[in-house]
């Protein structure tokens, strides 16, 4: 979905068994860069290549690649990525970049972990083998190690905006030439249209999180994407 000139919302549809996962990562574009924010979970760089492809453009000239915070869903296909487009530099908030590198344990692996150890779940629990597995091939090294109101100079202008609460270190980027917010899972949208914050189920600190609403909020918005539930306009 086309939102300006130079920024797209993808659809991404991965395979899931029976189902499949529907997510909205966002590229942005300029003469000389290519812009992607997030990459899916593990496996899913071949469905992230065929969307960008749709846009006209191809995933072997990304330049850039934004991590909105260090969930599996959001890391997981950097390396597909990077593989294909080898010089692309990968940007995260400093707080999260431990957690993306592998230096820390991702905080929702390591409240699995805690459960396993007192015997809220087993170790063939679905979702923590799912995590622990994951994240086993997904570390990565960040590139841009990045801070609230730092400002990455292409594309018109791309903010970084500290938005922790859903993770430690989630961060949304306001990208200043279309108005146009990537909240990642900082905000969702109701299906009244309201813009709405981050999962209880999946959030680290709640009230962190309704701060990082309140902060997103604050800016002039035209547009607002969001990972899981795709575009709100203003």
């Amino acid at each position: 979905m086309k939102i300006t000139e130079n920024i797209e919302m993808l659809e991404v549809h991965i395979p899931r068994g029976d189902d499949e996962m529907i997510i909205y990562p966002t590229l942005a574009w300029d003469d000389s860069h290519l812009v992607l924010f997030d990459t899916g979970v593990p496996g899913s760089g071949s469905y992230f290549a065929e969307a960008i492809e749709k846009t006209g453009h191809k995933a072997e000239n990304l330049t850039d690649i934004i991590l909105t915070h260090q969930d599996i869903d959001h890391i997981g296909g950097a390396k597909e990525l990077l593989a294909l487009a080898p010089k692309a530099k990968v940007y995260a908030h400093e707080v999260d970049t431990p957690f993306i590198n592998g230096v820390k344990m991702p905080t929702k692996l390591e409240k699995q972990e805690n459960r396993l150890a007192n015997g809220e779940i087993a170790a063939t629990d679905g979702f923590y083998q799912m995590l622990k597995n994951g994240f086993a091939t997904s570390f990565l090294p960040v590139d841009v190690e990045l801070k609230d109101g730092d400002i990455l100079d292409f594309c018109g202008g791309i903010e970084t905006v500290f938005t922790p609460g859903h993770t430690p270190g989630h961060a949304a980027f306001y990208l200043k030439s279309g108005r146009t917010m990537v909240v990642g899972d900082a905000a969702n949208i109701a299906e009244n249209g309201a813009l709405r914050g981050s999962n209880p189920g999946m959030t680290w600190d709640m009230d962190k999180a309704e701060h990082s609403l309140e902060k997103i909020k604050s800016y002039d918005l035209a547009n607002v994407i969001s990972y899981h539930t795709g575009y709100l306009k203003f």
